[in-house]
């Protein structure tokens, strides 16, 4: 946003108040889709753990995206705070992308086990279901 001042156009600095109101609407959802992508991966290796253990080649023709070895720094909730607005937009922006990227690669972990290992799948479920 630009404001015109004696002639001149400045950025226009939001208040305070609504800034930090930004900052506790932007954070939280950052912070959901972190977890989110914690817990995808760690659905992923243990996936494909048990490929592995049946037959290493079933999954051998699924590449992860570039981000799923890579975690987010400690420090990261307290870089978090320390950020723009713009900042915060483009993090929400890429952590959002990862995430749909990690749930493709998930359906694809799964689709493959479904093809070869439908045992393996049923395995899963009845996990999934005796964990609820």
């Amino acid at each position: 946003m630009m404001r015109r001042v004696s002639g001149h156009s400045q950025p226009y600095a939001l208040p305070l108040f609504f800034t930090a109101f930004l900052f506790r609407r932007m954070i939280p959802p950052l912070l959901a889709l972190s977890q989110n992508r914690s817990k995808l991966k760690l659905y992923i290796a243990h996936l494909t753990d048990l490929c592995h253990d049946r037959d290493p080649s079933i999954l051998s023709q699924l590449t992860p995206p570039s981000h799923y070895h890579h975690n987010d720094p400690e420090d990261w909730e307290e870089e978090l705070q320390k950020m723009s607005v713009e900042q915060l937009e483009r993090e929400l922006e890429v952590c959002e992308k990862e995430s749909g990227e990690l749930q493709e690669y998930a359906n694809s972990v799964l689709q493959q086990i479904a093809d070869y290992c439908p045992d393996i799948l049923e395995q899963v479920v009845n996990a999934l279901e005796e964990s609820c």
